[in-house]
């Protein structure tokens, strides 16, 4: 079979056969379960105006890949093994991007505020179509979020509506001290699920098993490369067709470091949410490796 193959709405009944039943399906976290109203610094600077700063949105993001990245090697994995808590990285990296402005610590604190629930984050509706789908078409499968973030997100996920769906099934790099595409990763997600769920199993070997596990999520490398590396079944949610798979003039680069760290602050939601509606094909680049455009389209493959 010659891949990339392209599907568009009327032959998605071809997929039918390649696609196999999940037992387990992941969600990457940000900018997949959920997605800034805003770009990130716009909010930011929203705030800072309040008390008075006047650093525009345009300077925070051109500082921003700089600080983000200085501060994840200087105290990697949210400052776990540095002294830090979590909050603690947070708020230094938000000095850190308004330096050498000297910002109030209360300024700090109303923006982590905002960015634990609907204040800074939107659910896009079909998530939540979604999820009731696979509720009601297969209720033994296991839902669980995997992400390369901090305990943090245990807040915002209740903040948002979406921590009964998974129930406790969430794993974070920072508790498991591996992060995506690491194969440990993982690995070590479904040894856990497989620990915790009697029959989960049964009567699969691990290969077996490992082809029934589904991840979705926003970045090529860390969701879908990683989950396909790991003899997962890879899914790329993209929106607004940043690694142009969609793209007829696709140039076959990788998306460089700083566009990786520019996407996770740039999203504005009702554009993305426009844009992945009008886009209904899904490609199949390998024969575990997916892309789509919006979760509607996810759950045709899923479910025809």
């Amino acid at each position: 079979m010659k891949y990339p193959m392209r599907f568009s709405k009327e032959q998605w009944d071809a997929l039918g056969s390649s696609v196999k039943k999940a037992k387990l399906i992941t969600f990457d976290a940000y900018n997949t379960l959920y997605s800034t109203t805003l770009p990130v610094m716009v909010q930011y600077a929203k705030v800072g105006r309040k008390y008075g700063i006047k650093t525009s949105a345009e300077e925070l993001t051109s500082r921003f890949p700089k600080v983000f990245k200085t501060l994840r090697d200087t105290h990697p994995n949210y400052g776990k093994h540095t002294g830090l808590t979590a909050l603690q990285w947070w708020e230094m990296l938000i000095s850190n991007v308004y330096a050498p402005v000297d910002i109030p610590k209360q300024m700090i604190s109303e923006i982590l505020h905002i960015f634990e629930g609907f204040g800074a984050y939107t659910v896009y509706p079909d998530l939540l179509e979604l999820l009731k789908l696979i509720r009601q078409r297969s209720p033994g499968t296991i839902l669980a979020v995997v992400s390369n973030t901090d305990p943090i997100m245990y807040k915002l996920i209740k903040n948002i509506g979406l921590e009964p769906y998974f129930d406790s099934y969430v794993y974070l790099s920072y508790d498991l001290e591996v992060a995506k595409p690491d194969n440990r990763f993982f690995d070590a997600v479904l040894e856990d699920i497989v620990n915790r769920t009697p029959n989960f199993s049964a009567g699969l070997d691990m290969q077996e098993l490992k082809s029934a596990c589904w991840h979705i999520g926003d970045e090529e490398g860390n969701d879908l490369r990683g989950a396909y590396s790991a003899g997962w079944n890879g899914v790329l949610l993209d929106r607004t067709d940043k690694y142009q798979h969609f793209s007829v003039t696709r140039n076959n680069q990788e998306r460089q470091l700083h566009q990786l760290f520019a996407d996770k602050i740039d999203n504005d939601a009702s554009k993305s949410w426009e844009s992945s509606m009008q886009q209904t094909d899904i490609l199949q680049l390998s024969d575990r490796e997916y892309v789509v455009a919006n979760f509607g389209t996810l759950g045709k493959l899923l479910f025809k």
